[in-house]
């Protein structure tokens, strides 16, 4: 079977995808306080099965996990107002985090606090039992009733016309949330003749090879008012009337900051993933750079992880290549036009003069330019060792763009003529 791909196939046509659909959930009292018995329930499933595998050295299996769980329904008769698949949905949870520690190198499990109040649980959609009320705006599910909630005509759209696989509820910022897990049909970009290399850093936190510089945003007037509200609710006194006020002024101004931060990121990324068909990123120790207690700040602000999450994300619905080179390339010692490497180039210095060819650089745009270059010969070399010419022709039609592969011209590409055996 030939490994090239139809060009129809590749460009054309929707393709089945899972999504996840935010809405508003507009709880009544009631309501919230069966949401939040849930969210406790959850939480206290959690950490009982955790201590039995921790200190008890129960194995995480389905089948142990699942006795336990008949067992705490025997002993607390509260966790029967949870709806079943939330508390099954609980041990899948903690057993996937469980292998991720021992497969992938990942933290241990860790306790859920009664303190954060950041926790959400997940309902599995089954016999309809979730489903829209679109006239009247509610969302029916179960355990909880109808609930009012809020999102755009098209996603409303969307959800109606999509199989509902679940829910995930949260309550966070003083705001609930309904995570809507969908199978819905999706179009992808059209391909591209287009790569980029992305330097990523603290002084900017992107640089692009096609010269595109993206500095920090400016939330000095968002984070203002949130600092200003902590200090109102720290002179009020817990539980009060007047506390309940300043809390919800102080949600209210968090949540404008973090979605004013986020809206910025997806057309960024969003612009990123559309005009280029490779992607080429750096492995980056951002969880050592926290560790600088002058780094973190600025590291909390700007989001790095989020950056990259969402970059590989859409690249994947989009049928984008990523790649990311090693954590050890010298990125912003080498010279992108001769290749010198340049040993004694300090972190403060932002722009350098290469002594080998004299070529002036900006360090970001410089390592973006050699990130690129790193990435397309990644591709390169694999694909000239493991594959002939016309598998070559078909994986650029799978997504790896003319300017990765030198060896197929950009028309040759668009006339797509099948070449005599």
């Amino acid at each position: 079977m030939s490994s090239r791909i139809d060009e129809n196939n590749y460009h054309g046509g929707e393709q089945d995808v899972t999504e996840a659909v935010k809405i508003r959930l507009y709880p009544t009292d009631e309501q919230k306080k069966i949401i939040n018995q849930n969210i406790g329930n959850r939480g206290f499933i959690w950490n009982k099965m955790l201590v039995k595998i921790k200190y008890e050295k129960v194995k995480p299996t389905q089948k142990t996990l699942n006795n336990v769980l008949k067992e705490l329904r025997i002993e607390y008769p509260f966790l029967e107002k949870s709806e079943s698949s939330s508390r099954q949905q609980v041990f899948i949870d903690l057993i996937k985090a469980y292998n991720k520690h021992k497969k992938e190198g990942a933290g241990f499990p860790k306790f859920k606090s009664e303190k954060n109040p950041n926790i959400s649980f997940r309902i599995q959609a089954n016999n309809n039992n979730i489903h829209l009320n679109e006239r009247k705006n509610r969302i029916q599910i179960p355990k909880i009733g109808k609930i009012k909630f809020k999102t755009s005509k098209e996603y409303k759209q969307k959800i109606q016309e999509s199989k509902i696989n679940n829910i995930t509820i949260k309550h966070e910022n003083g705001i609930y949330t309904g995570i809507i897990n969908i199978n819905t049909n999706h179009t992808p970009l059209e391909h591209c003749f287009e790569a980029v290399g992305i330097d990523m850093g603290i002084r900017r936190p992107l640089t692009c090879s096609n010269g595109l510089k993206i500095e920090e945003f400016d939330l000095t007037r968002e984070e203002k008012n949130v600092k200003y509200y902590q200090r109102e609710m720290s002179k009020k006194q817990r539980g009060s009337k007047h506390y309940r006020i300043a809390q919800k002024r102080y949600w209210k101004a968090l949540n404008k900051k973090i979605n004013k931060k986020n809206d910025q990121y997806h057309k960024i990324t969003h612009h990123i993933v559309k005009n280029n068909q490779v992607i080429v990123l750096e492995t980056l120790n951002i969880k050592g750079w926290f560790k600088n207690k002058h780094w973190a700040p600025k590291l909390h602000r700007i989001s790095l992880y989020e950056i990259i999450r969402q970059l590989k994300y859409k690249s994947l619905r989009n049928n984008r290549k990523i790649i990311q080179v090693g954590r050890f390339f010298p990125s912003s010692q080498k010279c992108s036009n001769c290749g010198y490497q340049y040993h004694d180039l300090g972190l403060s210095e932002e722009e350098w003069t290469c002594p080998e060819c004299g070529k002036h650089h900006d360090r970001d745009l410089n390592a973006s330019i050699n990130i690129k270059n790193e990435g397309l010969r990644l591709i390169q070399e694999k694909i000239i060792k493991t594959s002939p010419y016309w598998d070559c022709h078909g994986l650029r039609c799978a997504g790896i763009g003319s300017k990765v592969l030198t060896f197929c011209s950009k028309s040759m590409l668009k006339n797509r003529e099948s070449p005599t055996s």
